[in-house]
C-alpha cells in the first residue's frame, strides 16, 4: 500500500458511524482531499483535537479506493482566530467555500496560497483590529473566484464596451452595464462600490497592509457583503 504526505488545512470534518470521523483537507501536494479516520471519536483516539479546523497540519494518508489518514501532526493551529467566534466563523466561510467549489485531487498553488495567506493575515491582525474579519472574508471569496476565472467584469459595459455612465451591474451577464443597456433588475452600482469591488479582485493582500486602507473597502460593507453572496450562489449554480 502506498503512503503519502502533504501539509493540509483543515476544512471539514464530521462524524461517520459509531466511532470513524471523515477529514477534508486543502493539501499543497495533492489539493482537496477526503480520508477517513478509522477510530478517531474513540476515547483513546490517536489523533486529538488538534485538527478542530483552522488549522495547519502534516498529514500521512493512504489514497488507496478508500483513502485513509494514518496521521496528523499539527504545525499551527491560528490560536488567535480561534479564541473569537468573529474570526473563527470566518474561517469556517472560507474553508467551506474552498471545501465546495474545489474538485477532489486536483491542486492549485494560487488556492494554496491564497488560503495561507488569508489565514496568516487574519491570525497576525484580528486582535488589533477585529474588523479586519470581515475584510478578509471579503478579499477571499472575490480572489478564491478570480482564481476559479469566474470573476465579475468591472471594466467597461459588457453590452457596448462603454467606459463611462457605466451605473448599473447585471447577475444575468455577469458584469457592468450602462444606463441603455441596463434591466429593471440589475443593480445599481455607484463609483466607489465598483472602486472597492476592483481593488478585492485584482490587489495582491500587500496593497491593504495599512489598516486604512481595509476601512476603505469596510465603508462599503453593506453592499460588498451582499454583491458577492449573490455573485457567488450565482457562479455555484453555473458550476453545480
Amino acid at each position: 500500500m502506498d503512503y503519502y504526505s502533504s501539509l493540509g488545512f483543515v476544512l471539514k470534518q464530521e462524524p461517520i458511524k459509531e466511532y470513524d470521523r471523515r477529514y477534508v483537507f486543502y493539501t499543497q501536494k495533492f489539493g482537496k482531499i477526503t480520508l477517513l479516520a478509522c477510530g478517531a471519536r474513540k476515547i483513546n483516539a490517536k489523533l486529538p483535537g488538534h485538527l478542530e479546523l483552522p488549522a495547519l497540519v502534516q498529514v500521512e494518508f493512504t489514497m488507496s479506493q478508500n483513502p485513509r489518514l494514518i496521521s496528523a501532526l499539527e504545525k499551527f493551529s491560528f490560536p488567535v482566530i480561534k479564541k473569537n467566534r468573529r474570526s473563527l466563523t470566518v474561517s469556517f466561510l472560507i474553508a467551506d467555500l474552498v471545501d465546495k467549489f474545489s474538485f477532489e485531487k486536483q491542486a492549485d498553488p494560487e488556492i494554496w496560497k491564497l488560503l495561507s495567506d488569508a489565514f496568516y493575515f487574519l491570525e497576525e491582525n484580528f486582535d488589533k483590529f477585529p474588523e479586519i474579519a470581515d475584510f478578509v472574508w471579503f478579499y477571499f471569496n472575490a480572489q478564491f473566484l478570480e482564481i476559479l476565472g469566474t470573476a465579475p467584469f468591472l471594466e467597461g459595459c459588457v453590452e457596448c464596451g462603454k467606459t463611462i455612465d457605466n451605473k448599473f451591474f447585471s447577475f444575468a451577464k455577469k458584469g457592468i452595464v450602462c444606463s441603455k443597456h441596463s434591466q429593471k433588475k440589475d443593480w445599481p452600482m455607484s463609483s466607489n462600490q465598483k472602486r472597492c469591488l476592483n481593488l478585492l479582485f485584482n490587489s495582491s493582500l500587500q496593497r491593504f497592509a495599512q489598516p486604512s486602507a481595509i476601512q476603505e473597502i469596510l465603508k462599503e460593507r453593506k453592499y460588498i457583503k451582499n454583491f458577492l453572496n449573490e455573485f457567488t450562489l450565482m457562479i455555484k449554480s453555473d458550476i453545480m
